[in-house]
């Protein structure tokens, strides 16, 4: 993605009788309601809980849930390849939608209300993993969620927390972790998660993120275009045109490189599920084999709660319990649509270190198990 910095723009101070001061933060705050409201009840929540009742069923990908088009095994590769990259991304559409438009709107409220995050950055990740609970994201539409975050010069650490945590601790993917999968795996999971995103990330984030990048600071006798006062005087109409203008100019900063992402995203794992023998390599588990298929899980982008519903699938039908720990702790926890994110917005170290890190966890689990 494209990086656009904004200077934070200062609050207003409040002067008693003034309404006017209060307009912008009543309409994020409406806006942030009928955005997450709309998503949770008439999308994630009905679209999880129907999951969750789908335990077990056999599934046309380990990257989709649902066929749009077709699929069969008996067809060439050049008419399978779209045909996958078609599912896939239909499957994300809603998701990857959503995260675009609130990590706009928290771009724009960020440039008005900076986020007040201390110095701990073990706390700053463990503050975005509890906003990622609710949620309801998958690790690939959390991205424009994070990137709105850390335009909005927010902290890096709780983009991070926020992140990890939302596919993988809302309260529906957690239950169905625990109906899914033994619990000896589900509990490996989830104190592996919790020590990546209270330890792991703060220390990475220390190490390979050095400052701000170019572009993010302003020397001081630099003259900035934007007007950096937020005046209380300014009309509700006024108030809200000016917000609609920059939430927009946020969103189609978001989606642009957000569709070239998810067009090459679908593409790469397309090619991974029609060309890479799985059946062959899941009969396999000598140590070469097994880092082969957890190289490829980590990257594979999935929707939420997927992995879970693969590794059970995979659990009933008798695969060695080594790669199915492998998938529950790699697929969907971190993929290639967040390692391109990193890479361009944030830090190359950081994404390599995060990506290596999930890997490396993700074949010891499958050794282990």
């Amino acid at each position: 993605m494209d990086l656009i910095a904004s200077p934070p723009l200062r609050a207003p101070d409040p002067e008693a009788g003034a309404w006017g001061c209060y307009y912008r933060p009543a309409i994020l705050a409406a806006a942030a309601v009928l955005l997450l409201g709309t998503f949770w009840f008439a999308s994630r929540y009905p679209q999880l809980l129907s999951k969750s009742q789908h335990l077990g069923d056999a599934l046309p990908s380990m990257a989709y849930g649902g066929e749009l088009f077709p699929v069969d095994p008996a067809d060439p590769e050049w008419l399978r390849v779209p045909a996958t990259m078609g599912n896939w991304l239909n499957s994300m559409k809603i998701g990857m939608g959503f995260g675009v438009l609130l990590g706009a709107l928290l771009h724009t409220a960020l440039n008005f209300y900076p986020l007040k995050l201390g110095p701990n950055r073990h706390l700053n990740a463990l503050k975005g993993a509890l906003v990622g609970v609710p949620a309801g994201v998958c690790a690939n539409c959390a991205v424009p969620v994070a990137c709105g975050v850390t335009r909005g010069a927010g902290r890096v650490e709780a983009a991070l927390g926020f992140l990890f945590s939302s596919p993988n601790f809302n309260p529906v993917v957690v239950a169905m972790t625990f109906s899914a999968l033994p619990v000896a795996i589900a509990l490996t999971k989830y104190a592996v998660l919790i020590l990546v995103i209270a330890a792991a990330v703060p220390l990475f984030v220390r190490w390979f993120v050095r400052g701000p990048k170019p572009g993010l600071s302003f020397a001081d006798d630099a003259t900035c275009a934007v007007d950096l006062r937020v005046p209380c005087s300014q009309s509700f109409a006024e108030v809200l045109a000016e917000l609609g203008r920059l939430y927009l100019t946020h969103v189609w900063e978001l989606l642009r490189p957000t569709l070239v992402i998810m067009l090459g995203a679908s593409f790469v794992a397309s090619l991974a599920l029609v060309f890479v023998p799985w059946g062959e390599l899941l009969t396999d588990t000598s140590p070469g084999t097994l880092a082969v298929v957890s190289l490829l899980a980590t990257a594979m982008p999935v929707p939420i709660a997927l992995d879970v519903m693969f590794a059970g699938n995979l659990q009933a039908q008798g695969v060695p319990s080594g790669y199915v720990a492998m998938f529950a702790m790699s697929l969907g926890s971190y993929s290639l649509i967040p390692s391109i994110y990193l890479w361009r917005e944030v830090s190359r170290r950081l994404a390599v270190a995060l990506f290596l890190l999930f890997w490396g966890v993700s074949f010891v689990c499958g050794l282990v198990f």
